[in-house]
């Protein structure tokens, strides 16, 4: 009777987990084309890692979750589309130094050394979205504290990448996944290990305060 319980519990809490997932799929999905797709991208994107954010902080979700979402979507509409923006012109930039190196100068060594720079950006557009959600700062701040975050957090840097690929071949297996939650299954993996970066960063300011 025991284990018949214990399954019971754990298809609920999995078909619970479940459930959530769809809705915030739904509520992104919503939000990037209420703002034209590309206005509606780094808004509905924060927003799902902020209630990531508050689940791993406060063990709890908001009585109406559709309530919530359209509240933090509008809050996070200017701020995170300034980001946004700002980092996809950053890497669109190297990408395309990337292509003229390799088609025109054909330099190993400057090739390689756009290709670090342009993971480098990829790496700090992780961290860039938590680190405007967790602190109220001017926009280059934003990326410079990205930036620390990324230089300090390498066991969590790894942790977000191999969480991504885990996630990746999940959902290859899994595409049903794909269609109950694609964005928030992404998200999970670096908001989680960003949450712990960002913990690990004020924990060692404030010893070195202290």
């Amino acid at each position: 009777m025991k284990q018949t319980n214990g399954i019971y519990h754990v298809s609920y809490q999995v078909g619970d987990w479940l459930l959530h997932y769809l809705k915030l799929q739904l509520l992104w999905l919503y939000w990037v084309f209420r703002y034209g797709i590309f206005l509606g991208i780094f808004p509905a994107t924060a927003t799902i890692i902020q209630a990531f954010f508050d689940s791993f902080q406060k063990k709890e979700r908001p009585a109406s979750l559709k309530t919530w979402f359209k509240t933090i979507v509008k809050k996070n509409f200017r701020r995170a589309n300034q980001l946004g923006a700002m980092q996809a012109g950053l890497l669109l930039f190297l990408w395309l130094e990337l292509r003229i190196s390799s088609t025109f100068i054909q330099n190993s060594l400057i090739h390689f050394f756009l290709l670090l720079l342009f993971i480098s950006a990829l790496l700090i557009s992780l961290y860039l979205l938590p680190v405007y959600l967790r602190y109220d700062l001017t926009l280059l701040h934003y990326f410079k504290q990205a930036i620390l975050l990324m230089v300090i957090s390498v066991p969590q840097t790894i942790a977000m990448i191999l969480g991504i690929l885990v996630t990746t071949i999940i959902l290859t297996f899994l595409p049903i996944l794909l269609v109950i939650g694609f964005v928030p299954f992404f998200l999970f993996p670096s908001s989680w290990f960003s949450f712990q970066a960002i913990q690990r960063s004020e924990s060692l300011m404030k010893e070195g305060r202290s």
